[in-house]
């Protein structure tokens, strides 16, 4: 059986679905922090996260890019949706919004503080106008806590993963933000992440934010 390593700095930030998805998949994983910028060069095209299996053999397989590495182990483990390519769209079209939201509220995090009200502007209406469309999505899967289903698949999990980077970036100090993903604003997302968050094989990710 393979381990891995994810390598990524010490946030809560773009490596955390990829985090869930070795946690529900019960792996045995372990979480390393190079040292930067002095092991930029080691990593492939000098970047994070990077994700390194070492199969039976002994042998490893290293790929970088966030997206990439999910893609992997989403196989590797199946939790994709199943059917149409209309459907394996759907579960794209859902990760792509989750990544566009995280990404948003990431350059609000990150902007200088003359800039710091267009970039949450453009973060409260982005992220409200997907809030919405997700809502209608799980609403069609029957408001079961599922994208998909009645069973977690990648969809869920990135969803979860992505709200908890989220809420560990902003804290308290952006309110207005948080108030997008509250039960009376985000009823069926609400019960997606109270579905994720109860499954046993999330303990160890979850230990992450203690």
């Amino acid at each position: 059986m393979s381990s891995f390593t994810i390598r990524y700095f010490p946030v809560h930030s773009r490596a955390e679905t990829i985090k869930a998805i070795l946690s529900y998949a019960e792996t045995d994983y372990k979480y390393e922090t190079p040292e930067w910028p002095l092991q930029k060069s080691e990593q492939p095209a000098g970047k994070l996260p990077v994700l390194v299996e070492t199969l039976p053999d002994s042998s490893e397989y290293v790929l970088s890019d966030s997206l990439a590495i999910e893609s992997y182990l989403v196989d590797k483990f199946k939790l994709s949706v199943t059917g149409s390519p209309q459907v394996i769209a759907r579960q794209q079209e859902i990760r792509y919004q989750i990544k566009d939201m995280f990404e948003s509220c990431s350059l609000y995090r990150y902007s200088p503080p003359e800039a710091r009200q267009v970039f949450l502007d453009h973060f409260l209406s982005s992220t409200k106008d997907i809030v919405a469309y997700h809502e209608k999505l799980l609403a069609e899967n029957g408001s079961n806590g599922h994208y998909f289903g009645d069973s977690i698949t990648y969809a869920d999990l990135a969803a979860y993963a992505t709200y908890r980077a989220i809420e560990a970036q902003l804290g308290d100090s952006t309110p207005q933000a948080l108030k997008l993903f509250t039960k009376d604003s985000a009823p069926l997302l609400n019960k997606l992440f109270e579905t994720v968050s109860a499954e046993p094989g999330l303990a160890s990710y979850l230990a992450t934010f203690n």
